[in-house]
């Protein structure tokens, strides 16, 4: 084998390294030899790919089988460079480096702004997804940690919770989790879900309605975040940083402990627009499906509306379930398509005037 430098070459048909020399020829090429076999490989030729770490320089070339060849060769690794350099053919890291070099403050501040934006965005949107392969048991760990601690700050109306859980019974809204209801005395008109199933409605929003269908479809459109763990995606998503931690070190306690910190910030929890419409829809499906008008959902939406115009500043269920005049309009066209329901209607009258009492 004639003189070159010491590379290790793969032939793309075997997985093992074989050992070889490298060689730049002057008609600029380069020339390989193992196992007593030698071969060219023209620089300039649009086949030919390389790239170099802080270490090492992989040159790739053909198409099948295409051979790699690794080398570590500090002065080689420094000729070969400057050669395609030249000839205008830069790797990524020489382009990084020429960029740092040429604007160092730039380039930093384009690091950073990239590792903030991962942080911002990325990281939530992950540990959204992340959130969707985790075992539903979470869900009612993260629940039940949740509601435990803002119980004590709840005042619950214990017999009206009796009959808002009957309620919810009868519409049998989900398949997956055991949905729990609370009525608390407040007169905020808000409602909110926790992941797992508590489901807690203030009596601000439950002395407005006048009809069952409105509380059918406000149970339904907060089972609906329960079952399709729009909770869960969301508490994930603010709390992106922990999650990972968590699942990097196997300490799933870890983000109920954090759960269960910070559960009066988790009743507020923001959803989309998306999920919202989500909520609407698949609540809607799930009344029609158990004998319940689903115009009740645009009844609700249509008194949320009205009741925010009068007194916003009571509005906390607007303020983390957004509410347009789009989301109304798209109610009212799903309850189009759904059309008659194919099962007995449900009476809902007893319950619901059990749930409202002697109001």
């Amino acid at each position: 084998m004639s003189d070159g430098t010491e590379a290790v070459l793969y032939d793309g048909v075997r997985s093992q390294p074989h050992a070889a020399r490298i060689t730049v020829r002057e008609q600029n090429a380069l020339q390989v030899e193992y196992d007593k076999e030698r071969f060219t490989w023209p620089l300039e030729h649009e086949g030919l790919q390389w790239e170099r770490s802080r270490d090492s320089l992989r040159i790739s070339f053909g198409e099948f089988p295409r051979r790699v060849i690794i080398v570590r060769d500090p002065i080689f690794i420094q000729s070969f460079v400057l050669r395609m350099r030249y000839s205008g053919r830069q790797g990524l890291y020489d382009r990084l480096l020429a960029i740092a070099r040429s604007g160092p403050v730039l380039f930093f501040l384009a690091v950073a702004a990239l590792m903030v934006g991962g942080y911002l965005w990325l990281l939530p949107w992950a540990a959204e997804g992340l959130a969707m392969v985790l075992p539903r048991t979470l869900d009612r760990e993260l629940g039940e940690a949740a509601y435990s601690s803002m119980a004590m700050t709840l005042e619950e109306d214990t017999a009206r919770t009796i009959a808002l859980q009957q309620f919810g019974d009868a519409l049998d809204l989900s398949d997956e989790d055991s949905l729990i209801f609370h009525v608390v005395k407040d007169d905020q008109v808000n409602a909110f879900a926790l992941p797992g199933g508590h489901i807690v409605v203030f009596t601000g929003i439950l002395d407005k309605m006048d009809q069952p269908g409105e509380l059918a479809a406000l149970l339904a459109h907060e089972g609906t975040h329960v079952a399709e763990r729009h909770s869960t995606r969301m508490l994930m998503r603010q709390l992106a940083s922990y999650v990972f931690i968590s699942m990097l070190i196997g300490d799933a306690s870890a983000i109920v402990a954090v759960v269960a910190e910070n559960a009066d910030n988790i009743r507020n929890l923001s959803y989309t627009r998306g999920l919202e419409e989500d909520a609407d829809r698949h609540g809607m499906e799930r009344l029609h499906a158990r004998g319940v008008d689903p115009q009740g959902m645009v009844e609700l939406l249509k008194l949320l509306n009205e009741e925010a115009m009068e007194i916003p500043q009571a509005m906390q269920f607007l303020s983390s379930h957004p509410l347009t005049q789009d989301r109304i309009s798209t109610a009212e066209t799903e309850v189009s398509k759904l059309g008659p329901m194919a099962v007995a209607p449900l009476d809902l009258v007893p319950l619901f005037t059990a749930v409202r009492g002697n109001k």
